[in-house]
């Protein structure tokens, strides 16, 4: 359940979004209604832009692999922003661990 993501240290607040609009469809944590709308409309775009980015890559280095992308991060002085298909977290950098958050994300997306 993508509620349960906030029990991984760290975790401030999940959301899951429309695949197709980008609107949330499942928002837990601190986060206002307008934030929220922010937050999974960011995800949405930075998920095409990452998987366009990885086609491209695919295409000019000639190995297999890189797609599709499974996720991405956003990396900031205090916080990071991670996303996993149509699911995205923000995190603490002081507290997160990022390979446990993105495990978490993927587990959730993918039924892992």
């Amino acid at each position: 359940m993508l509620k349960q993501l906030l029990d991984i240290k760290g975790v401030q607040a999940v959301a899951h979004f429309r695949e197709e609009s980008g609107e949330p469809w499942q928002v837990y944590g601190e986060l206002s209604e307008a934030e929220a709308n922010r937050l999974t409309r960011l995800a949405h775009d930075f998920k095409r832009m990452t998987q366009g980015h990885a086609d491209q890559l695919a295409l000019f280095v000639n190995q297999p692999g890189w797609t599709p992308a499974n996720g991405w991060i956003v990396h900031g002085e205090q916080r990071t922003v991670c996303g996993v298909a149509s699911m995205v977290a923000v995190v603490d950098n002081a507290e997160a661990n990022l390979t446990d958050v993105m495990k978490g994300l993927a587990r959730e997306a993918f039924f892992l």
